[in-house]
């Protein structure tokens, strides 16, 4: 049985062949209020149980926010990654996970994808989501996964459908498709 790293203690770095994910940053602030400010991309984005519905319109509201998410990190709630393009080496978006390891406790773990509406096709959105799969159920201590997709969404609902993801609620939240360990 392998030991799972926490990833609080030490958030890993994870790659595939567009992207880089790791911890945001504040030096993400410009790149990331591409993605929060594009009228697109938020309203994809899952705000459920989250105090905002982080529309943010300037450069001091996004840098507070990678704050906030700064301190929630340190506070072991949830891990916020900045998804990276390695051919601009700009931050297109974000991902947050949380789940068994850290302050919530959940199984299913939740997972967000916020990513830029440039981003928003199946080609990259099934490289992010195949590298939440492949790692966080460990990562996190999950053994299902968790996330939002509204109806109008139709091509992450399409990739979630071909990687295995069914639809399901949350809480009474709705539109959400979850994944087992055992499906992968």
């Amino acid at each position: 049985m392998s030991k799972t790293i926490n990833p609080y203690h030490q958030c890993p770095v994870l790659t595939t062949e567009h992207f880089v994910f790791r911890l945001v940053e504040i030096e993400d602030s410009e790149d990331l209020l591409a993605c929060y400010s594009d009228p697109k991309a938020q309203k994809l984005f899952n705000t459920d149980n989250f105090p905002t519905d982080c529309r943010i319109y300037t450069i001091d509201e996004m840098k507070k926010y990678i704050e906030f998410w700064l301190m929630e990190f340190s506070q072991e709630a949830y891990v916020r990654f900045c998804i990276v393009d390695k051919s601009t080496n700009k931050a297109i978006g974000t991902i947050e996970m949380f789940g068994m390891i850290g302050k919530y406790k959940t199984d299913p773990g939740i997972l967000r994808i916020d990513i830029a509406s440039d981003y928003e096709n199946k080609y990259y959105f099934e490289e992010i989501l195949i590298v939440c799969v492949e790692n966080f159920y460990d990562l996190f201590g999950v053994s299902v996964i968790a996330t939002k997709a509204i109806p109008q969404a139709v091509n992450r609902v399409d990739v979630l459908h071909e990687i295995g993801f069914h639809a399901g609620d949350i809480h009474g939240s709705k539109h959400y498709f979850l994944r087992s360990k055992q499906a992968f």
